[in-house]
């Protein structure tokens, strides 16, 4: 029996290291990647001559970053980290999900059942090799100018990751 309890007990740390190192592997957002997309986020931003709030959550939507540029309107504080939330555990742009959570679709009434959840375009996927990696929220603009900030900061990932 003191075999069989140890043989397990082995089998549960081996599985939950294991476990841990495919998910280190898979975490592509360090600091460093961090910083280049706050900073892309920064440049686009300026050069539209536009302040804005900026977003970073992990796969599991975990917040990163935030970054509140110049005088960026006070609901974007509370927008952008959703939207980076949202866009993170749905592996999709928050502007898509508007119909999707609307009457009689597979997704009706999800953004009422967490507070966290929201369907304003700004949230934008981050993947690598086809796998979530994390998501960022932008707002404080029009949401072309939201959009048009994160697809920039898009493309500056996956340079960052592909160089």
């Amino acid at each position: 029996m003191k075999k069989i309890c140890l043989l397990f007990i082995s089998f549960i740390i081996s599985n939950s290291i294991m476990a841990q190192k495919i998910r280190q592997s898979s975490g592509v957002l360090t600091d460093e990647i961090c910083d280049i997309l706050r900073h892309a986020a920064m440049e686009k931003s300026r050069e539209m001559n536009l302040d804005i709030s900026f977003a970073i959550a992990d796969a599991d939507g975990l917040p990163r970053l935030f970054q509140r540029f110049g005088n960026a309107l006070v609901l974007s504080t509370i927008l952008v980290p959703a939207k980076a939330y949202t866009s993170a555990i749905t592996q999709t742009p928050t502007g898509e999900l508007r119909e999707s959570v609307s009457d009689n679709r597979d997704l009706m009434g999800m953004n009422t059942c967490d507070r966290k959840i929201t369907v304003v375009p700004g949230g934008y996927p981050l993947f690598v090799d086809g796998k979530i990696a994390g998501a960022i929220g932008v707002g404080g603009g029009t949401k072309d100018q939201d959009l048009q900030i994160a697809e920039y900061v898009v493309r500056k990932f996956q340079e960052a990751v592909y160089q």
